[in-house]
């Protein structure tokens, strides 16, 4: 079937090319790649895909379960070897992503990750501590790919594990937060409090669920301007797949960033990147 709605994101890692004489298969991993791949493992990812690009990098995509499980998560993990950090900044950039990520056991998983120094706890003072307690839901990490991460206990509800936060221009929220809910068929259901950061209007969807939440800063806050839109040169970008009913109506309402895939479109909407895909009556994505 064509490529299916599922939760599937990914981040560029920085890698060095490898000597000439060096095959790409033949390079050890190591560095963040590795990191990665070690906090993957311990979240319960699995290899899936492997791809090595000639001149540009190398990808790993991991899954856990079945696309038709709740909380089915695949990972693509791809280094670039042109990639560089952008300098460091006091504050967020629009289209800066944060994904949820859940697990059965997350107690146990935080535990671990902690323990080999993968993660950088990024939440408001108390919140690491309130998490363990048992007494705060969702906790926000750094993974050691640079990605920003709220992690939590799975759930029986496709949507509730499937969110995908991203940081949005507050004079184009009203205009942003329509364009998502007339190509995804989102509904908006609540503007709330982002663990104490930001301000987060929430939009989402049943069938295949997914959350959305669009983050603004605080009153008297600044965002800053997206950095780049070359996800091969800014380490730490983001990507992520989202379904819709009419993928060729909004291919037509986005940019295009690569070449079409054919089942997979590769697209700037709004603020994000995008891999596109068409939902179809027998996406998995749609079990729960």
């Amino acid at each position: 079937m064509a490529s299916p709605s599922i939760a599937h994101f990914g981040t560029t890692i920085i890698e060095a090319p490898p000597p000439p004489e060096v095959p790409q298969r033949e390079v050890p991993i190591a560095g963040d790649l590795a990191r990665t791949l070690r906090f993957l493992s311990i979240l319960g990812l699995e290899p899936l895909i492997e791809n090595m690009y000639e001149g540009i990098g190398r990808q790993y995509i991991w899954s856990r379960g079945t696309p038709r499980d709740a909380d089915y998560l695949e990972v693509d993990s791809f280094t670039s070897y042109r990639a560089v950090r952008r300098e460091p900044a006091d504050r967020p950039r629009v289209g800066d992503t944060i994904f949820r990520i859940t697990h059965p056991q997350p107690l146990d998983v935080y535990a671990r990750w902690e323990a080999e120094e993968l993660v950088e706890d990024v939440g408001p003072e108390g919140e690491a501590t309130a998490f363990l307690a048992g007494t705060q839901p969702w906790i926000l990490v750094r993974g050691p790919q640079g990605q920003l991460f709220e992690f939590g206990r799975s759930t029986p509800e496709r949507a509730q594990n499937h969110a995908v936060y991203v940081w949005t221009d507050p004079a184009r929220l009203e205009e942003t937060a329509a364009a998502f809910a007339r190509e995804f068929d989102l509904r908006v259901i609540a503007d709330e409090d982002f663990h104490g950061q930001a301000n987060v209007r929430l939009l989402t969807r049943p069938r295949p669920g997914i959350t959305l939440g669009l983050l603004t800063p605080l009153p008297g806050e600044p965002v800053s301007p997206r950095w780049s839109e070359d996800i091969f040169l800014e380490a730490g970008y983001s990507h992520f797949r989202l379904g819709s009913f009419d993928k060729a109506r909004t291919r037509r309402a986005s940019r295009e960033a690569f070449p079409d895939g054919g089942d997979v479109s590769f697209v700037y909407f709004a603020d994000s990147y995008l891999e596109l895909v068409q939902v179809h009556p027998d996406d998995p994505a749609n079990a729960c």
